[in-house]
C-alpha cells in the first residue's frame, strides 16, 4: 500500500476517515439504488430524505472525457490534468484531478482505465498541505 499523503481534506465531507485513511463516498438510495457525489440529503429519484445512506465510491472507473490545463487554478501545480471519470459499479460520473498521466500520448484517451488515489493537490495560503481525491491510468 502506498504511503497515505498527510495533509487537510479538500473537502471533509467527501470523505469518510477509517484507520487505513480518509476514503470518498457519496449517498446510495437505500429504495432505488441510486448513487450520489457529493452526497445528497434527498434522492432525486424517489424524492425522499429518509433512504440515502453513506456510500465508498468505486475504486475504478473509465475516462469519459478529459483535459490538460497550463493555466493556474487555486495553487494547482501546472501543468494538470482533469477528467471525467465513469464509476460503472456506482453508475455515475465524477469530475477528479488525474496523477501520473505524463506523457500524456501514452497514459490519457477516451476509455482508458483509472484507479482511485488520495494525493497532494496544493498548498493554502498559510502553507499546510491540501489532499485530495484522484484517479491515475492503470
Amino acid at each position: 500500500m502506498e504511503d497515505m499523503p498527510k495533509g487537510l481534506l479538500v473537502v471533509e465531507k467527501f470523505f469518510q476517515r477509517t484507520p487505513d485513511g480518509p476514503i470518498l463516498v457519496g449517498s446510495k438510495c437505500k429504495i432505488c439504488g441510486k448513487v450520489f457525489f457529493p452526497q445528497k440529503k434527498v434522492c432525486t429519484k424517489c424524492f425522499r430524505d429518509d433512504v440515502l445512506e453513506l456510500h465508498p465510491l468505486a475504486k475504478r472507473g473509465k475516462i469519459v472525457s478529459y483535459s490538460i490545463s497550463h493555466h493556474n487554478y487555486q495553487g494547482i501545480p501546472l501543468p494538470y490534468a482533469f477528467a471525467y471519470v465513469y464509476l460503472p459499479e456506482d453508475d455515475l460520473i465524477i469530475y477528479s484531478l488525474l496523477k501520473d498521466w505524463q506523457p500524456e500520448s501514452e497514459k490519457l484517451a477516451i476509455g482508458r482505465e483509472v484507479e482511485q488515489c488520495i494525493d497532494f493537490m496544493r498548498e493554502d495560503p498559510w502553507g499546510n498541505k491540501i489532499i485530495c481525491y484522484k484517479y491515475r491510468p492503470v
